[in-house]
């Protein structure tokens, strides 16, 4: 399977990364290529974490690509992680994880990964070559959004 990994330093703490980040069900308002996104089955599980299913709709226009799928995602407040599964659609298997650690007082480090494959394999290789950027183009648009949510902050160490 491809991975791909991107890490990148904010001056946000990682509760206002964290909340960011789980915040599935807004992730239309602000990630490319995703057109509708959708939380249901939330459960809280007794050691803190949280579980949903998320159905995010996906489009790319340029290769006249629309489809929706559904995760399985955990959500871990002691790790600050965000885990998503998914074996939906398109995908034969897909992991992505964000993974968010302190980087000094009032800074985080985030950490986006993402493994997959796909069921087509001529999909897997037309996509194969945009991937990276793709997953460049989601982290560049998660930046923006905290500073969107909690405005600029102090400078970094």
């Amino acid at each position: 399977m491809p991975k791909f990994n991107v890490t990148r330093e904010v001056p946000h703490t990682v509760e206002q990364v964290f909340h960011i980040a789980s915040d599935v069900a807004n992730y239309r308002a602000f990630l490319p290529l995703v057109k509708r996104s959708a939380v249901r089955n939330r459960k809280s599980l007794p050691d803190g974490r949280e579980t949903f299913e998320a159905e995010l709709t996906v489009a790319y226009k340029k290769l006249g690509i629309e489809e929706t799928m559904t995760s399985h995602v955990t959500v871990d407040p002691a790790t600050h992680t965000v885990t998503s599964r998914c074996s939906d659609g398109p995908v034969k298997e897909l992991l992505a994880v964000w993974k968010i650690n302190p980087a000094g007082a009032s800074a985080s480090e985030i950490e986006f990964t993402v493994d997959y494959a796909l069921k087509s394999r001529s999909l897997q290789f037309i996509l194969s070559g945009m991937f990276d950027m793709i997953v460049r183009r989601i982290m560049s648009a998660f930046e923006a959004r905290v500073k969107q949510i909690y405005g600029k902050a102090v400078a970094m160490r």
